[in-house]
């Protein structure tokens, strides 16, 4: 199996998760640029989203259940990969998930056209 291949699998397995755990994406985008600019430290994330889980920023209490559920997500991808490699499944699987997100009510207004 490729590289590509499995970057590709570790993301739709990271995209199933922040859709199933209903995650803020651009939180994720976020995290994702902070294991880029840590130079893909495993350590230095496992801190960050642990640390941000039980002490977000002061805006509301869904920024706590979006970093805790990252840190869930985190913890329990038992990803092959490392480095870049991880940073790109990480990125790939917030995309799936936000083309995800947008296209069933995509699929329902095209759908409404047709019948129309």
């Amino acid at each position: 199996m490729s590289d590509w291949e499995r970057i590709i699998r570790e993301a739709e397995w990271l995209a199933e998760r922040f859709l199933r755990l209903e995650v803020d994406l651009a939180e994720a985008e976020k995290v994702g640029d902070y294991y880029v600019t840590r130079k893909y430290d495993d350590g230095a994330m496992e801190r960050f989203l642990q640390l941000m889980a039980g002490n977000p920023p002061p805006r509301s209490r869904r920024s706590q259940r979006h970093f805790q559920n990252l840190w869930d997500i985190w913890r329990q991808w038992r990803s092959s990969l490392r480095g870049e490699e991880k940073a790109r499944a990480w990125g790939w699987g917030v995309r799936m998930a936000k083309a995800r997100a947008v296209s069933p009510p995509a699929r329902r207004r095209a759908e409404s056209k047709i019948r129309a």
